[in-house]
């Protein structure tokens, strides 16, 4: 007998497991974007000149535009970080905490989405915040499986969290969502209602904190037919 043909992209074709090289370009930039403007921050800048200088930085690397606004926020600024967040007069301290979140599109039509925190001093609590945010991203990434729900992916992240004295922050209660080609939030959140299966990509994106700051990481897993991919140099 033939071999199941496995899940199927939108179109009817078998999904593949190699992410699509558009997606992958698109991530990349936006990957080498964010670390990027999250190096470039220097005490006592501004979110709104980080943020001038965020779109220069997405131009330079190739972006021809964004799907959706770059968001930059420092101190407290990090206790959101959402698109309607515009950038303001805050400051960056030399001891503080920033969350830089882009999403480049490419020539060839590819979206990618990739947030980064950056860290100005020593701040063993900011640190061990930012330290945090790092394993249970990366819990959560090592426990993606192909058709896997979104519900359960988000377990992982809710048994994660647990052990840590940091809150979910996100203000729709979700880690992430769907990626499609040219567009986005086609398929939900992955939160603790939706049942959907995940194929395709996705943006997984736990962002944690406390009272005082936020902190956050981003990247996007490809769940293809029989295995699934961070999306990453």
């Amino acid at each position: 007998m033939p071999d199941h043909p496995g899940p199927a992209t939108p179109g009817g074709r078998a999904l593949p497991d190699e992410p699509p090289d558009e997606l992958v370009e698109a991530q990349l930039l936006a990957i080498r974007a964010a670390e990027t403007i999250a190096a470039s921050a220097r005490p006592g800048e501004s979110e709104v000149v980080v943020h001038r200088r965020a779109g220069e930085i997405l131009r330079d690397l190739g972006a021809t535009g964004v799907w959706s606004p770059t968001t930059v926020g420092f101190g407290a600024g990090t206790l959101s970080c959402f698109p309607t967040d515009l950038p303001g007069d805050r400051s960056l301290w030399n001891l503080d905490l920033g969350i830089v979140d882009v999403h480049p599109v490419t020539a060839r039509g590819g979206w990618g989405d990739c947030t980064r925190t950056l860290q100005q001093g020593a701040n063993p609590a900011q640190q061990a915040a930012r330290q945090a945010v790092e394993r249970i991203h990366a819990a959560v990434l090592a426990a993606a499986t192909p058709g896997m729900r979104a519900c359960d992916l988000f377990a992982v992240f809710q048994q994660e969290l647990a052990r840590t004295p940091y809150l979910l922050l996100d203000r729709l209660s979700n880690i992430g969502h769907s990626l499609g080609a040219g567009t986005s939030y086609d398929e939900g959140y992955l939160d603790a209602w939706n049942t959907t299966e995940l194929r395709g990509a996705w943006a997984v994106e736990p962002f944690i904190g406390n009272h005082l700051y936020g902190v956050k990481r981003e990247d996007v897993v490809w769940f293809g037919r029989t295995r699934c991919q961070v999306i990453a140099p």
